[in-house]
């Protein structure tokens, strides 16, 4: 008798889950979470509303509240914009809607490893382009991947390398390519950047969003999705009905409400983000590179995962990223409170020091 995998694709068959094993820890600076948690008055809130709403109901099917406070926000027409359960439950919705078996996907690499793996599971062949040598975008190579392909992914900043594209870069590939182009934008809040305004001129551009890090909710899990609302349309057909529960539209809407606490709390992450850079810079044989993130990616002349075992020793939880192509001696540190980027730093530098 066969086996049941006999069923599964060769191709899904070869790759490796996306997950992450669990440590114990006393700083945890390893998946780019805001360090901040929503204040307790505004939880009371959320609580509050939820207390006074049936949970035997299901959410709207259209949360058409929440569309519209985020068309607010981001300045565009609320039928372009869709919600739900995390960005990456609307990759995996225009992944859905666009690609088939033997679809070409173009993708910078090292990024985000869910790409590939979702990219492939759909059937497609993935085409990766490296990133130059100081981990900035090759626009020139993405540029000619491109003019072929059904699909082009870039997150900017990327993760994890911190790195942005530029309008400028990022108009020379819509020009040039037929492709949808899917621009992650998951940490843009810390970088100051948006390609927003280039929605107008190029209808193949669709834009990702998530509440997970600028915004404090990633136990929650609320994303958005910004594009043509005709585009919209169309990926709203592989959606699952009722995917984002009532209560994690309303903690999204009552952040947004609020948005000067978040702000205030983003411009003070930057501001340690810098500091920890200049920091990182001082410490001998340790090579980080900018970031416009709430990350920074480093290197050191030490093996990364000795390192990152190490300052696991001291407590402390990084995210080893040395199995990601060209990252072989990198790691990657969230930014967090000013306390915990410190303990970071005299572990690191204790461990260097050796």
């Amino acid at each position: 008798m066969k086996s049941p995998l006999d069923k599964i694709r060769p191709e899904v068959r070869g790759l490796s889950q996306y997950t992450l094993e669990q440590y114990r820890y006393e700083i945890k600076i390893n998946q780019n979470e805001n360090p901040f948690d929503i204040p307790v008055h505004l939880k009371d809130q959320v609580m509050e509303l939820a207390r006074d709403r049936s949970w035997a109901r299901y959410p709207d099917f259209v949360p058409r509240d929440f569309q519209q406070k985020l068309a607010h926000y981001v300045r565009w027409d609320p039928e372009g914009i869709l919600v739900g359960n995390g960005s990456n439950e609307l990759i995996r919705s225009v992944l859905m809607v666009s690609i088939e078996k033997g679809s070409r996907v173009v993708i910078p690499v090292p990024t985000f490893t869910l790409y590939k793996l979702m990219s492939t599971l759909f059937g497609a062949d993935v085409i990766e382009v490296k990133l130059n040598t100081d981990y900035t975008f090759n626009t020139e190579a993405l540029r000619e991947a491109a003019e072929d392909a059904d699909l082009l992914i870039l997150s900017s900043p990327n993760n994890p390398t911190g790195c942005v594209i530029t309008d400028e870069n990022l108009r020379l590939l819509l020009q040039n390519t037929d492709a949808l182009v899917l621009v992650d934008e998951a940490y843009c809040e810390f970088s100051g950047t948006s390609c927003l305004p280039l929605l107008k001129s190029y209808k193949n551009l669709i834009i990702l969003r998530t509440f997970s890090k600028a915004f404090s909710l990633a136990g929650l899990r609320v994303g958005y999705l910004i594009a043509d609302p005709l585009l919209t349309r169309e990926i709203a057909k592989a959606k699952l009905p009722y995917d984002l529960n009532f209560f994690s539209q309303m903690a999204a809407m009552k952040v947004l409400e609020n948005i000067m606490i978040i702000k205030e709390r983003i411009k003070y992450i930057i501001a340690q983000r810098e500091i920890l850079y200049e920091t990182l810079q001082q410490i001998p044989g340790v090579t980080p590179y900018p970031s416009h993130a709430n990350f920074i990616l480093f290197e050191t002349i030490l093996d990364a995962k000795y390192l990152f075992s190490k300052l696991l020793e001291h407590g402390v939880l990084v995210r080893d990223v040395s199995s990601y192509p060209m990252l072989a001696k990198a790691l990657r540190v969230t930014v967090g409170k000013e306390e915990e980027n410190k303990r970071f730093v005299r572990a690191l530098t204790d461990i260097m020091s050796l």
